[in-house]
């Protein structure tokens, strides 16, 4: 995600005092500085003529690539020949004294994580392209799929079957490998857990080049070791996720709460009550002002009902978070969404970063007219930016989630105002289960065999660097670690982590995860996790 294009966007260090007489290396800093601003404030001038249009072009070929490969190429029946694939390159690897640890060639551009995936340019990069549905077995309600199949690109395929998966993360653009290597969370998930929680099996390719499958019965110490693992075992192949039967909408009640320990304690009753709903999702706009939405799938309103459809995931509708956060001054009401509107509401606007891209992307002129070219691909903005831009935006900008016991949900809130101050927060509830044997994420040690967890997530430009003040992104960051740490939660790794080694094997169980490495041949082949995701230059 990319920083702060509005007015008001200070330093994230205390300001220094200028030389009277400043060198030629300062003057050209400065300048850099000065360049840097102006691009950052005025993003939307590259986004909006050339990112815009690159990312809807890029999505057309890639959906008129899918429907070809699944009717005409029967991309299903090539799937051995692309691992074999895999295979061979991995035996070159071997061949050639493994020169290098084992990566997939994917670009960094092309990932949807915002740390810098700088250690790809020292490593061995392998092929890896798959990006199908391989099976949907009716019989068994298996769908059976490839690593980089998107959730836009599955639910596309099940929705109009009557079909869906457990958990479906929101944003198009997530795999299906990402979410079970790394974190996956939804609305449904204080049901079923994280995307991880609902795989049934999954197929590697180790460092030897030998294919496995792994299950909770078939190697289920290499099955759940591989949450959170980030691609540190072996390179997954494809995977299983059971199907469900999915209704056309779902029936939203959007309730505005007021108050942090109202706001804390009705989340709670809802997400662990025995009759829960099926979704359930929270949008700090302030301390003490939410919206918490709650809702069932439904076949639509009967002929008596007076609530309306509304299709919120047309380009033309206010973006979700606007349309949600008018309940805190209409009240509470209740509508129909269509299924694949609600799996992918916040898809236009990036959650909330879309006004720091395009400032006036939520005006009614620019959605009627240009709105249909949302969203910008992240990997595109990526692309389009420089070294300097993204450290500016890391310095600036807050992108981080914290999964923490439900019963610290309260002081969670406070704590993320104090360190960050930035709004929209998000809720999302999740069931931590304890896995046998078990995994880097496990449920307190004096719970049961599962624990409510919530995922405090802050994406946005904190309001003290809008006011022009002070303030340190990193020792915020490596405080919101400590307090993780010190309540059984954990730092979601698709961002930064300031922690040290240490630190995050303090966060994460390493047990299984090391004794996993070492029994499937992992170690010196594949980059430990932490070397994936820890800062460049830790």
């Amino acid at each position: 995600m990319d920083a702060n294009p509005s007015g008001g966007v200070g330093d994230a260090t205390p300001r220094t005092t200028r030389s009277s007489a400043p060198s030629s290396a300062s003057a050209r800093d400065e300048l850099a500085q000065r360049v840097t601003e102006l691009l950052v404030k005025h993003r939307w001038a590259t986004v909006v003529p050339i990112v815009l249009p690159l990312s809807k072009g890029y999505d057309l070929v890639w959906r008129f690539r899918n429907v070809w490969m699944r009717n005409r190429q029967r991309a299903a029946h090539r799937h051995d020949e692309r691992v074999r694939s895999v295979q061979s390159q991995i035996a070159a690897w071997n061949a050639a004294g493994r020169p290098g640890p084992l990566v997939t060639s994917r670009k960094s551009w092309q990932s949807v994580a915002v740390r810098a995936l700088d250690y790809k340019k020292t490593s061995y990069g392998i092929e890896v392209d798959l990006h199908d549905v391989l099976e949907i077995d009716l019989e068994r309600h298996v769908v059976r799929l490839e690593p980089r199949v998107n959730m836009g690109q599955l639910t596309a395929l099940l929705a109009p079957m009557g079909l869906t998966v457990p958990v479906v993360p929101e944003l198009d653009d997530l795999t299906a490998g990402g979410l079970l290597l790394g974190y996956g969370i939804e609305s449904t998930s204080h049901r079923h857990g994280l995307f991880a929680d609902t795989v049934l099996a999954a197929e590697l390719v180790l460092a030897d080049g030998s294919v496995v499958t792994c299950s909770r019965t078939e190697r289920p110490d290499l099955f759940h070791a591989l949450p959170w693992s980030y691609g540190a075992l072996g390179f997954l192949t494809a995977l299983e996720l059971p199907l469900l039967p999915c209704k056309p909408f779902v029936r939203m009640t959007y309730e505005p709460v007021f108050g942090t320990d109202a706001i804390a304690r009705r989340f709670e009753e809802l997400v662990c009550s025995g009759d829960a709903p099926d979704h359930v999702e929270g949008l700090l706009y302030d301390r003490d002002r939410a919206v918490l939405l709650h809702g069932d799938f439904s076949d639509g309103p009967g002929g008596a009902s007076d609530e309306p459809v509304d299709p919120i995931g047309r380009w033309y509708k206010p973006w979700f978070y606007k349309h949600v956060e008018t309940a805190l001054s209409r009240g509470a009401f209740t509508e129909y969404l269509p299924v694949r509107h609600w799996y992918h509401r916040h898809t236009r606007s990036l959650y909330w970063h879309g006004e720091l891209l395009v400032p006036f992307g939520n005006h009614p002129l620019f959605r009627h007219t240009l709105g249909w070219l949302m969203p910008p691909k992240v990997s595109f903005m990526r692309l389009t930016q420089t070294k300097r831009i993204r450290e500016y935006r890391d310095a600036r900008n807050v992108v981080q989630d914290g999964l923490v016991p439900m019963r610290h949900l309260r002081e969670g809130i406070d704590v993320f105002h104090e360190l960050f101050e930035c709004y929209p927060l998000w809720l999302c509830a999740h069931k931590t289960f304890r896995t046998k044997p078990p995994g880097m994420l496990q449920p307190s040690p004096d719970a049961g065999d599962d624990e409510m967890f919530v995922d405090i997530g802050a994406w946005q430009v904190p309001r003290k660097v809008r006011r022009g003040e002070s303030w340190n992104g990193r020792d915020a960051v490596r405080k919101m670690e400590a307090w993780l740490r010190a309540r059984n939660g954990v730092q979601c790794l698709y961002a930064v982590t300031e922690q040290t080694r240490e630190e995050f094997w303090q966060m994460f169980d390493p047990t299984l995860y090391h004794e996993a490495r070492r029994r499937y041949g992992a170690e010196g082949a594949f980059l430990d996790v932490f070397d994936k995701v820890k800062r460049p230059g830790r």
